[in-house]
């Protein structure tokens, strides 16, 4: 992915909990960790948080592109959606500490149950 600034949303907390079930419920289908990001290009975050699958998470989590390619993981676009990417790495707890160790910020999202 182009820039390193580029802010990418996932809906709800980093909860390393959560994540690993994500991360190896993706493992169990395409065979490597992942986890479910959009980037925040040619839209806005107002524009995504009202959007399906991000609209039915309360809180939004925040997070640089160079932060998490610093961590050593991979971005990896995915699916049809050009603002959707996969957040890959290879051993699943130290993939999800990283991710959930990268600097971010949670924010509400104002339009979930609106």
């Amino acid at each position: 992915m182009e820039g390193g600034d580029v802010v990418l949303v996932r809906g709800g907390d980093l909860d390393p909990d959560i994540l690993c079930a994500d991360a190896a419920r993706y493992h169990s289908i395409y065979g490597v960790y992942g986890i479910s990001v959009f980037a925040v290009r040619d839209a806005s975050l107002d524009e995504l948080a009202q959007q399906v699958p991000l609209v039915r998470f309360g809180r939004l989590s925040l997070l640089k592109a160079g932060d998490v390619l610093a961590a050593g993981m991979r971005l990896e676009p995915t699916g049809r959606n050009p603002r959707h990417f996969t957040v890959g790495f290879d051993d699943l707890e130290r993939g999800v500490l990283q991710l959930a160790s990268c600097p971010h910020q949670v924010v509400p999202n104002a339009y979930h149950d609106a």
